[in-house]
């Protein structure tokens, strides 16, 4: 597989530089972050026992997507951290997601046929959920 992203770093740069950004999440980091904390945890531990914000819905076209994305290397900066993350409403996505979550980083070439299973999976479930 000549000239694939796994092996050649010149071709993973130049898929970098044609990344879209599928995630709508947005992202406070550095000294913000820091400045913010004695308000983020108050917040958050409310949040977790209010059970607010717990898992998300997403079509298995999404699921597919993102894990499309991680596999060519043309998602967002934060793509598969949101994807691998939050877990998901329907039973049979958050499987996929967490099997996905267990591939190891960086993702070896098993790793990649894994992933290669799970949008197979996601693909396959297209279609038959609303």
């Amino acid at each position: 597989m000549a000239g694939n992203w796994f092996t050649e770093p010149s071709v993973r740069y130049n898929l970098r530089t044609k990344m879209s950004k599928r995630s709508s999440d947005w992202h406070i980091t550095g000294w913000k972050a820091f400045a913010l904390l004695p308000l983020a945890i108050p917040v958050a531990l409310l949040l977790k026992i209010f059970n607010v914000g717990q898992s998300k819905e997403r079509s298995p076209e999404e699921v597919a997507g993102f894990i499309r994305d991680f596999i060519e290397d043309s998602g967002g900066e934060w793509d598969w951290d949101d994807f691998t993350s939050v877990t998901i409403k329907s039973p049979e996505l958050d499987s996929i997601r967490d099997e996905a979550c267990m591939i190891a980083l960086p993702v070896s070439l098993a790793g990649i046929n894994k992933l290669k299973e799970l949008l197979a999976k996601a693909e396959a479930l297209t279609g038959t959920q609303h």
